[in-house]
């Protein structure tokens, strides 16, 4: 499968490297600093395991490149330069027509002092979905991985038995197949919520009341994962 990674970011990395040891053609993009992109690749890709062969066989290029190459797309940038990258895609010509689309974000400003925060009037009235939907309206677009902090997104960190869910909605009949099977390329178990792109508005809220309980319960000293136990 040829996927196209819009700014290869720490979680963009994280699923790049289950991805290419599964066999997908893979090219890799960066919003910023895109000429320190190999060299980070390769020291993450040693990091994690990967060898020579499996480093050569990632292609780079520009946002626009990779959105053009993927069959598949997964869109993972900043938030505060969300509508940057979407106006550089779409003069760049990228339409996403009929491409699957798989964005990760989270409506999360950033300060001058690097603090997050949720963007709380934002979600009120939609999500990072809906308004790519917006920009991209023929591309066949999902919401997933936005619940996980992305040193999570590295299965070897789990044990066997103890593997999280990552929860994915939007898409069609015919394409919901594609993006379960990404779920489990990466080392995860997917969790169907349905097709209504609305509901990605029920995923970013689940980050705020993950980072609640990261803030009062922990003291901001551990990482949360959403998971669905079954007898």
């Amino acid at each position: 499968m040829q996927i196209g990674i819009v700014n290869a970011g720490n979680i963009g990395l994280n699923l790049a490297i289950p991805w290419i040891r599964h066999g997908h053609d893979i090219m890799l993009s960066k919003d910023t600093h895109p000429e320190k992109l190999r060299e980070r690749v390769r020291a993450f890709g040693l990091e994690h395991g990967l060898n020579d062969a499996e480093l050569n066989r990632f292609r780079y290029g520009s946002l626009a490149e990779a959105a053009k190459f993927g069959d598949v797309v997964l869109l993972s940038v900043y938030f505060p330069r969300l509508d940057h990258v979407l106006k550089e895609l779409q003069d760049a010509g990228v339409t996403l027509s009929g491409k699957i689309v798989i964005e990760t974000m989270n409506p999360v400003n950033v300060d001058e002092n690097f603090n997050h925060s949720h963007d709380l009037k934002y979600m009120k009235r939609t999500s990072v979905t809906e308004e790519i939907k917006k920009v991209f309206p023929e591309a066949i677009l999902f919401k997933s991985f936005n619940n996980m902090f992305a040193p999570l997104l590295d299965v070897k960190k789990w044990s066997s038995n103890r593997i999280p869910t990552i929860v994915f909605v939007g898409g069609n009949s015919s394409s919901t197949g594609t993006v379960r099977k990404l779920i489990e390329d990466a080392g995860f178990r997917p969790q169907f919520a349905g097709y209504n792109l609305v509901d990605a508005r029920l995923l970013e809220n689940l980050g705020v009341l993950f980072h609640r309980l990261v803030e009062n319960e922990y003291q901001g000293d551990v990482n949360i994962a959403f998971d669905v136990v079954r007898p």
